[in-house]
């Protein structure tokens, strides 16, 4: 009977009748359908035909072709644009998950036929999480394109999101639970069976129940070295054919060399057998890389539910013929001054502010702020948080990905595909280290063999258990997790890799004034009044006039408690920037500046009144061409900015205010929160040249903002620390994104910072002294290789607890 031939490309069984061939390197093979011979077509084409010699398993079979170019063609509707793709300097970028993957054979293919690709700019590929990241030029081609070139070599491309990311998430952990639960359920037999071997009663058994017993623990050991251990094997081999050196290796080299060795002495029916500790070592070593994928993915997991959290429906306000109504509209539909109306319980679609209504908002999955937050008009609201007592009338400000959330989502998504240089320093030191293992394990081998022979192949098993360096890998990684995951839950969000560990070196912090010591809106701070007018009656009169505008000073007055003010006001005009002016009541009224006065006058108005100026933003009133009153604001001081300096200074931290504002502005700021120093009058090229100049005499600088202006400095501190408030490009700038309105997240990045280095220097002590103490044990022949897997085991996973001790301040 002939046998059944296998596609070539799938690996699928070929139907009889198929003809499907195609000629690869000069032999025709066979193909299963016509989708895995188009794919095949395209490899070969390309000159990717070296994938087929490289690839460790079949490839998937291809879906049809025209269906997935139907479903590709969508790609390129306008309204998934804005969901998908991000505009960068010369064209756009997006994140795809990428099915069909079978080894790293496939990573390989995919990005050097995407690389050939016309307009593809850009294209690398994770294989172990099956994203990928993609920029291309839009002029050339498109995201449809980009997603039907994979389709055509046989795998399947969609944009990334949060719920494809989250499935693969889970993938990855339910396969290791399985595999762990596998290596523990059999393994706990083995070791049962194994402490009739520790006893070593010879009484108790006789010959043929010993031999009886070895064989059942060889029965109970194959399953977990067949399909628990296999990922190990897995990336052993990808490391070997990438001439890599990774932990792996050893790992591997241990599980066969024991599993070989106790097989062997099995069937002679003498010797030493080691299946307790090959399961005993598979099993906390999937324990450990579990708890650790735990650990990696804590961290991202609150930031990645922003996407999840905005509704796809929105509410808006339109007005047709004098007539409001209420319609129904895609969320991405809206657009910047849209009105929306929320009503309680629901979702807010989009960042904006309140227009009418007042209310309280759930903003706990945003900012970490756990009790609600009071609206009034005139308040900002972030698309996520949920409405929860009244109704409000919303006028939108951003939408979707330019939201807080999307940017913030979008900011933290790139971070987290960016690999830091600590863990390529790291790779290096763990690839010297499995050449210094596998050199140590041939000499014990050597040694041993001229000694003692019959104890060469078990301490030689202890040498590649006891010195895998799990813990040595997985020491900053699991660290870092936990810090990054430990200042979410404090509204702190790190978006550059290292960011932590180059704060925890800074030696001085210096904060922008506007909007970051103070929350950059102004408050009435003094009132003068001048002849027979009160105070009262000047607001009262300031506030008449501020109604309608939207002036910083305005909104200012309006935010007054008390009822606003009724009178009959004629001929209203404002110039910008100046003041405005009106009949109240019949009587001429000026209120703005002191040189609008005079321009509106004809004379200075102001001449020859004694004043109290604190250095604020100053308003004149005045009534019938006399000067009744003048009116002194201030930029409003955060309560706990005071509080934070004081923190930091006692941490042995320098604080120093720029800001572009005048003297009389910054000075009393800088008194008020406790700072070493300040400087006014800043332009951003004065305080770029400013840290500059500081980091050139040694000093390491984190620079605390929120504003365009301060978009170039923070570029170039060391550290950049953006508050909630802040711009899109201060936050674009910043290594460090505070959730909430307060300040109080720098204090606990700082102390997280310094947490952070202090657990990493105490787990890559632990890991290195634990080897430089086991590995001489273990060459000495003193540590068995059940011993050696419990202590590498219970190595890694004291790293791991170790790096969950990481906290915030208690706020």
């Amino acid at each position: 009977m002939k046998a059944v031939q296998a596609c070539f490309h799938c690996g699928e069984p070929v139907l009889f009748g198929a003809a499907f061939g195609l000629c690869i390197d000069g032999v025709e093979r066979a193909m299963c359908c016509i989708g895995c011979r188009a794919a095949a077509a395209a490899i070969v084409d390309f000159g990717l035909g070296e994938y087929y010699r490289v690839r460790e398993v079949p490839a998937s079979r291809p879906v049809d072709a025209d269906r997935a170019a139907a479903v590709y063609a969508v790609y390129d509707d306008s309204l998934l644009l804005d969901r998908y793709i991000e505009a960068v300097d010369d064209g756009f970028r997006s994140s795809l998950i990428v099915g069909g993957m079978t080894c790293a054979a496939c990573a390989w293919l995919l990005e050097q036929r995407l690389a050939r690709t016309p307009g593809v700019q850009e294209f690398a590929i994770n294989f172990a999480t099956r994203r990928a990241e993609v920029r291309w030029d839009a002029a050339r081609t498109g995201l449809a394109t980009i997603c039907r070139t994979i389709g055509e070599i046989g795998f399947e491309a969609r944009p990334y999101t949060v719920d494809a990311g989250r499935a693969a998430e889970a993938a990855e952990a339910r396969g290791l639970l399985a595999r762990f639960g596998v290596a523990a359920i059999f393994g706990m037999q083995v070791m049962m069976i194994a402490i009739a071997f520790y006893v070593d009663d010879a009484d108790a058994f006789e010959a043929s129940q010993w031999h009886f017993l070895r064989w059942v623990s060889l029965v109970l050991t194959l399953p977990v070295v067949v399909y628990s251990a296999t990922p190990f094997f897995r990336a052993a081999r990808t490391a070997l054919r990438a001439r890599e050196l990774t932990m792996d290796v050893p790992v591997s080299l241990a599980i066969v060399a024991a599993f070989a060795g106790s097989v062997w002495h099995t069937v002679l029916g003498t010797g030493e057998i080691w299946f307790d500790s090959v399961v005993m070592f598979v099993a906390f070593l999937l324990a450990s890389r579990w708890l650790e994928l735990r650990a990696r993915v804590m961290a991202a997991t609150r930031l990645e539910s922003l996407a999840s959290l905005m509704p796809d429906a929105a509410c808006r306000i339109v007005h047709s013929d004098g007539v409001e109504r209420h319609e129904q509209v895609p969320a991405l539909r809206l657009t910047e001054n849209d009105e929306i109306w929320v009503r309680a319980g629901e979702v807010i679609a989009a960042d904006g502010m309140v227009v009418a209504g007042t209310s309280s908002v759930d903003e706990s999955i945003l900012t970490g702020e756990a009790l609600p937050q009071l609206c009034a008009p005139g308040a900002r609201v972030l698309a996520g948080s949920v409405n929860l007592e009244a109704p409000l009338r919303i006028k939108v400000s951003a939408v979707g990905r330019r939201s807080f959330a999307g940017h913030l989502a979008e900011l933290v998504q790139h971070a987290a595909q960016a690999r830091p240089a600590h863990d390529e320093v790291g790779a290096r030191v763990a690839r010297v280290f499995v050449a210094a293992i596998l050199a140590v394990a041939g000499v014990t081998a050597m040694g041993w063999s001229l000694y003692e022979p019959s104890r060469a192949w078990e301490t030689t098993l202890a040498v590649l258990v006891v010195s895998c360096p799990c813990a040595l890998a997985i020491a900053r990684p699991a660290a870092v997790a936990a810090a990054h995951a430990a200042l979410l839950a404090s509204g702190v969000a790190v978006l550059a890799q290292g960011a932590l560990e180059r704060l925890a070196r800074v030696g001085e912090v210096l904060f922008d004034k506007t909007g970051t010591l103070t929350h950059g809106r102004l408050a009435l701070a003094r009132v003068e009044s001048f002849g027979a007018a009160g105070v009262e009656s000047v607001i009262a009169l300031a506030r008449l006039l501020a109604e309608g505008s939207e002036h910083p000073l305005a909104r200012a007055l309006r935010a007054l408690p008390g009822p606003a003010p009724v009178a009959r006001i004629e001929d209203s005009a404002a110039r910008a920037g100046g003041g405005i002016r009106a009949l109240v009541d019949g009587r001429p009224t000026l209120f703005g500046s002191r040189r609008y006065l005079a321009d509106c006058a004809g004379r200075d108005l102001c001449a020859g009144l004694a004043v109290d100026d604190s250095g604020g933003k100053e308003a004149w009133l005045a009534v019938d061409d006399v000067v009744v009153g003048r009116l002194e604001f201030n930029d409003v001081l955060r309560d706990e900015a005071a509080e934070v300096v004081a923190a930091l200074r006692a941490n042995g931290l320098r604080c120093a205010i720029l800001s572009g504002d005048r003297a009389s502005a910054v000075d009393p700021v800088a008194v008020a929160c406790g700072l070493d120093d300040a400087h006014a009058q800043q332009t951003p090229t004065d305080k770029l040249a400013y840290v500059a100049a500081r980091q050139t005499a040694g000093a390491t600088i984190a620079m605390i903002g929120d504003g365009i202006n301060d978009s170039a400095v923070m570029a170039g501190a060391d550290v950049s620390i953006a508050v909630a408030d802040a711009s899109a490009p201060a936050r674009q700038q910043a290594d460090i994104l505070l959730l909430t309105p307060s300040l109080g997240g720098v204090t606990a990045a700082f102390t997280v910072a310094r947490q952070l280095v202090r657990i990493i220097r105490q787990n890559l002590a632990w890991a290195i002294a634990y080897n430089v103490i086991a590995v001489p044990l273990a060459v000495s022949g003193l540590l068995a290789p059940w011993s050696a897997a419990l202590g590498m085991s219970l190595s890694s996973l004291i790293v791991v607890a170790n790096a969950l001790r990481i906290r915030p301040p208690a706020p």
